[in-house]
């Protein structure tokens, strides 16, 4: 079983956050590989780590990237260096109920021959939000065409075809803001009725502070007028989850 020592460096946070290990997975290099490959190929060289956290009560938007700082390490070679991807070492992927959700990070470092044990010391720190508010906006939808998503200016990216039977066309929305304090949307039609629409994915591209970040969503309606319905947070809280997470192959 893993230790844990968890506190929750906020006021508002509810008790009993949790934070564990959710998954462990360890890839061996082919050392015959030019190009970095493993031995399995269903695995990239490496150690991968899911750390599984829940704060009830809250409604968590994101991961703090610049205030999470964790060392992971074995008894057995000392620390193993963080893989550094597109948007930093940490994904973040959060439950439909936006309580709770994974933390996944890895390492192209395998733990010596000999470790029994790893260790995850540092701080985890996400963004939750507060004081949410309902506005609506009108849409055209044509591309270039500008609109608020409550605090984020955006605009509207590619118009393309729906997929499946229900769906008639597919909407991207663009923004040099992320989405992350969006909590919901909604599109309404003519009459003020809501139109069907499922989410149609999520990208960012950029470097540091030049960023763009793209939401779609499918809808089933081919009207090019329409309103918006957007529930977002008016403010955000970086909440702080310390842990001492010690595990071996038993978790």
């Amino acid at each position: 079983m893993p230790l844990l020592f968890l506190i929750a460096t906020s006021a508002s946070a509810q008790e009993k956050p949790q934070l564990e290990i959710a998954a462990v997975s360890i890839a061996k290099a082919n050392p015959q590989s030019q190009f970095g490959l493993g031995l399995s190929q269903y695995r990239s060289p490496g150690i991968e780590l899911d750390v599984f956290f829940e704060l009830p009560g809250e409604t968590v938007l994101s991961i703090d990237g610049k205030e999470t700082k964790v060392v992971l390490s074995s008894d057995d070679g000392g620390e193993l260096e963080l893989q550094d991807r597109f948007e930093g070492p940490f994904e973040l992927n959060i439950n439909e109920e936006k309580t709770s959700g994974v933390i996944q990070f890895r390492s192209e470092t395998l733990p010596g021959g000999k470790a029994t044990r790893l260790t995850v010391r540092g701080d985890f720190a996400v963004t939750v939000g507060r004081d949410s508010k309902t506005e609506e906006v009108d849409l055209r939808i044509a591309e270039g065409e500008k609109l608020k998503f409550g605090p984020i200016n955006a605009e509207v990216g590619e118009i393309g075809e729906g997929y499946g039977d229900e769906f008639k066309q597919v909407v991207e929305f663009s923004s040099k803001q992320p989405f992350d304090a969006v909590a919901k949307v909604e599109f309404l039609d003519a009459k003020g009725k809501v139109i069907l629409s499922e989410n149609g994915g999520s990208s960012s591209y950029g470097f540091n502070d030049e960023m763009t970040y793209s939401r779609s969503w499918q809808l089933a309606s081919e009207a090019k007028m329409l309103k918006v319905r957007v529930t977002y947070f008016q403010k955000t809280e970086s909440i702080k989850l310390p842990a001492n997470l010690e595990f071996g192959l038993g978790l």
